[in-house]
């Protein structure tokens, strides 16, 4: 169970009134579908039902989808990875001539391994071009063609994915027309995957509504005010950094969170939208032995978040003793 917290400095009044009243006005919006998905349990349990269907006979998946159709449910399996466990998922989303082709003709048990194409779209040009190829090599190495082991995650619209679904008798789950791309995780895009890997969906709907709940607000609006106070101080860079390994994922979909969402020419009434920083995803210890120096010494135009999880920090075992010769540095 993680527990979400946070410390921050004394926010200005203004700012938190500000984020306060703007995160009040967004669940009012009946436009965001995203802010409906934990209680549309029938795509909930959609995801559950073809997970179970496609764990019978399969022990790996191949998820092809860029952006919101891959961050998300990569960030859920590396952050709750299950050690040991029988079902794999793997995430492709860079059309890489030389590694992705490499990585196909490499790659064991082609036959048993199910293929998920996503495309809120229907038309992402680099999904269904890496979706070309899988069928190409299939059908050159003998085995049946791509439909014969396939899911397809997209709106339900007449698009290239969709009407090819139905053609091969392919699978399809949807995702809500209100519900963008990037915000799709708690869709089949997300669920799916997470399910057939072995993660608890019911529990993950569960803390998608706490966190929705009107008892969350100070929090949300506190953590928004920290933002919005750094933009007046010209922190233009934000950094995301956690100690947690299981975060690394996490940290580049909220990089692409925040910048496809905040990143904007134009506002809701057209106007010129105003200027935000620039999201940078960071591990510790890791970046402290590559970026920390600029961070610290170099201009001081970044502002930090630190993301921290119980486990990671008393999950191993204490140092009973020390090899080396460290005296002041352990």
């Amino acid at each position: 169970m993680w527990k979400l917290e946070a410390v921050t400095k004394v926010e200005d009044q203004s700012s938190y009134s500000l984020a306060l009243q703007s995160l009040k006005a967004l669940k009012n919006r009946e436009d965001l579908g995203f802010l409906h998905l934990p209680h549309q349990k029938e795509l909930w349990d959609s995801a559950e039902a073809r997970a179970r269907e496609l764990r019978k006979h399969c022990d790996s998946m191949v998820v092809l989808g860029m952006g919101g159709s891959a961050l998300g449910g990569r960030a859920l399996t590396h952050a709750l990875k299950k050690w040991n466990n029988s079902h794999a998922v793997e995430f492709i989303d860079n059309v890489d001539a030389d590694r992705f082709w490499r990585w196909l003709r490499s790659r064991p048990k082609l036959e048993e391994t199910h293929w998920v194409i996503i495309s809120k779209s229907g038309n992402t040009i680099e999904t269904l071009t890496m979706a070309e190829f899988i069928d190409q090599h299939l059908r050159q190495s003998g085995f049946k063609k791509l439909s014969a082991n396939a899911t397809v995650i997209t709106e339900n619209e007449d698009n290239p994915l969709s009407r090819w679904a139905r053609r091969e008798s392919v699978v399809s789950l949807e995702i809500p027309k209100t519900v963008g791309g990037r915000y799709s995780v708690l869709s089949p895009v997300g669920t799916l995957p997470a399910a057939f890997y072995g993660l608890d969906l019911e529990k993950l709907r569960e803390g998608a509504a706490w966190a929705l709940q009107p008892e969350q607000e100070e929090l949300i609006a506190r953590l928004t005010a920290q933002s919005l106070m750094s933009f007046e101080r010209s922190e233009w860079i934000t950094l995301f950094w956690s100690y947690s390994e299981g975060l690394r994922e996490f940290g580049f979909w909220v990089q692409q969170l925040w910048a496809e969402s905040l990143g904007k020419a134009k506002n809701r009434a057209g106007d010129s939208a105003p200027r935000v920083s620039t999201p940078i995803p960071a591990v510790g210890s890791s970046d402290q032995h590559s970026i920390l120096q600029q961070v610290m010494e170099g201009t001081p135009d970044k502002f930090i978040w630190f993301f921290r999880v119980q486990q990671s920090e008393n999950g191993s075992p204490a140092l009973e003793k020390n090899l080396f010769d460290c005296q002041g540095l352990m």
